[in-house]
């Protein structure tokens, strides 16, 4: 990239910044105009209010935020001192059963991220699930909410903390109580999109995994045809894909940039992340084809995405919207 083609990249991200901070400050946010500006990513200092935009959990009316903050932050706390704090007086056999599974998956949770191996940061993991798993009966808790939730608490402590929560543990901030209700909120409502993921036998994420048959088949038959030579399964490599939206196959930096794209698209991580999760698999095409069912395990377990940039972000994100384009309003084209 030339010293003039980065000034002018430059150039249009801090305009598109501004655009975005225009937008947020109006009097009523244009949510059409805000997604379309959030496609290409947002900076940290503004992600977590334009996710809380963007997911419904503040209201488009800027008067009416700071109430609605206040009453849904203080519902939370009394969920905590009712469900939680008192939760020796009411716990069935199926809640501890989930707190039992909370607490096997909070130390596995960002376990590269210093600021999760401290006692209070897991505490209000701890608190999140739990009180989730209890107001959600029909699945309770399984096992990826915990990654979910983290993204959130990094997402939202960053403007107070900056990346010093991602490079040491430390003392949280002073409005974490805030923090804590916000991400209980937006995990809420980002889980109940896709609930049918978490219920037993994942019947949501069974529905994604063919679609993404269907996709890949309409785009590279030789493919589709070369996983079923191998008895190679989509199951088999993307379920996590789905159960964890992507944490563990990008770095958190690039990782964000897909959860950008996702809530900027309404019931985004339903539908977006089904042509994301194909256009990967598309990307490597040519070296699949290639490999045997163990070395076909390996690659699509192990992906090569660790050191990638903007770039090969803004690729994967630019094909999944093609793919997008293709088939999500003409259903009959999936058709074999």
């Amino acid at each position: 990239m030339t010293e003039e083609t980065k000034t002018n990249v430059n150039t249009q991200h801090t305009r598109r910044i501004q655009q975005i901070q225009v937008e947020i400050s109006a009097a009523e946010c244009d949510l059409t105009t805000l997604r379309s500006l959030v496609w290409h990513g947002v900076d940290c200092e503004l992600r977590s209010y334009v996710w809380q935009l963007l997911i419904g959990y503040l209201p488009v009316t800027l008067d009416r935020r700071a109430q609605a903050l206040e009453r849904k932050r203080n519902e939370y706390l009394q969920y905590r001192a009712e469900i939680y704090e008192e939760r020796s007086q009411h716990q069935t056999e199926k809640h501890l059963k989930d707190l039992k599974q909370i607490e096997d998956d909070i130390p596995r949770t960002q376990p590269d991220v210093p600021m999760f191996r401290d006692e209070p940061i897991r505490e209000v993991l701890r608190r999140i699930l739990y009180i989730w798993s209890v107001r959600h009966p029909a699945s309770g808790y399984v096992q990826g909410i915990n990654d979910l939730c983290s993204i959130f608490l990094i997402v939202f402590m960053m403007p107070y903390c900056s990346f010093r929560i991602l490079a040491e543990p430390g003392s949280l901030p002073e409005n974490m109580d805030e923090l804590e209700a916000d991400a209980y909120w937006c995990l809420n409502i980002m889980v109940e999109s896709i609930q049918d993921y978490f219920f037993p036998s994942s019947p949501g994420i069974q529905r994604a995994l063919i679609k993404i048959s269907e996709i890949i088949f309409r785009v590279k038959q030789e493919l589709i045809y070369h996983f079923k030579g191998e008895q190679l399964e989509m199951i088999h490599f993307s379920f996590r894909w789905f159960n964890c939206m992507f944490i563990r196959e990008f770095s958190l930096p690039m990782l964000f940039r897909v959860w950008d794209a996702l809530f900027t698209m309404q019931d985004g991580f339903r539908i977006l992340s089904v042509y994301i999760a194909a256009a990967i698999v598309l990307r490597w095409e040519k070296e699949l084809i290639g490999k045997n069912f163990s070395e076909l395990m390996i690659f699509l377990q192990n992906l090569p995405t660790s050191r990638w940039t903007e770039r090969e972000i803004e690729e994967l994100l630019s094909q999944s919207y093609v793919y997008f384009t293709w088939f999500e309003s003409s259903p009959n084209h999936l058709k074999a």
